[in-house]
């Protein structure tokens, strides 16, 4: 248990990181142009990381064959991937068209989706103090949004946050399905080539071509960096599902919000309101129930 926390949260401080670099690059570029290069360092890195741990295997199911799974398998692996592509597209939308203390928050919301479909598809034991976490932190992202959730007329950030928190919410519960079969670095490997394969089609029935328009030395180092950050934060987020339950990989994830909050507002001189340091205690209360 103390192995997979400690693995959820490494993963968590690379996905901080991505996130930080992706709202300083999006701004003035097309995202799923961005999203092509630093997918492709993505997969480079994770083909090392296989390549390295090769010798050093973290669980017994961290390599399985592509070749044993059937084809009915294939499609359901492939259908999840595809789906949860629209995740990250989605929010780098939010953040090309919002602001990070605002769609950084509300992307919590995508433990909502992932909450529900646990509970529906896997038997885990959920004691009242992980129950309790949950509400605090969901109490907390409904007052820090309360006017959208009065009006319903979402901003286009607030419109992006929830499309976004609803493919990854869902994707996240699914994962596991596959890394059963496939393993966790055969899962990462598959899931990184279905976002390429997925940016490809998106050029191609937008832009009728099949590679984005080249990137300067800067944005490409930055991209690399993504890459690198997003490589090791999926490995190590599946291997966590490996390790400990997914209500908790949920709660921790959340937990990090806070950090972005607080960083994104410093880094992008974004204001603090009430209902945002509202909405940190409400993660903090959260992060002290989790480890009773």
């Amino acid at each position: 248990m103390i192995t997979g926390i400690i693995v959820k949260i490494t993963s968590s401080v690379f996905y901080l990181f991505s996130g930080l670099i992706w709202k300083k690059i999006i701004p003035n570029k097309v995202n799923y142009h961005l999203i092509f290069y630093r997918t492709i360092f993505s997969i480079l890195f994770s083909i090392l990381t296989i390549v390295f741990f090769n010798f050093f295997p973290l669980t017994d199911n961290a390599y399985s064959s592509f070749f044993e799974v059937d084809v009915y398998f294939w499609l359901l692996t492939l259908s999840i991937c595809f789906f949860s592509f629209y995740g990250l597209y989605y929010f780098t939308n939010a953040l090309k068209n919002g602001r990070y203390s605002i769609v950084t928050p509300f992307i919590s919301s995508a433990a909502v989706f992932s909450f529900v479909i646990s509970i529906l598809l896997y038997d885990e034991n959920i004691s009242i103090f992980s129950i309790s976490a949950f509400v605090v932190l969901m109490l907390g992202l409904a007052i820090h949004q309360a006017d959208s959730f009065k009006t319903f007329r979402f901003s286009k950030e607030i419109y992006l946050s929830i499309l976004c928190a609803f493919f990854w919410g869902v994707s996240f519960v699914l994962y596991p399905i596959p890394i059963e079969k496939f393993g966790i670095f055969n899962f990462s490997i598959i899931l990184e080539s279905c976002v390429l394969l997925s940016c490809i089609y998106l050029l191609i029935i937008k832009e009728k071509k099949i590679k984005p328009e080249v990137i300067n030395k800067s944005e490409m180092g930055l991209c690399l960096i993504i890459g690198l950050c997003v490589a090791g934060g999926n490995i190590t987020a599946n291997f966590s599902l490996q390790q400990i339950p997914i209500y908790l990989n949920i709660i921790i994830s959340v937990l990090f919000e806070a950090a972005m909050l607080v960083i994104g507002i410093k880094l992008f001189k974004e204001r603090l309101k009430i209902r945002d340091w509202f909405l940190i205690v409400a993660i903090t209360l959260s992060s002290i129930l989790t480890f009773f």
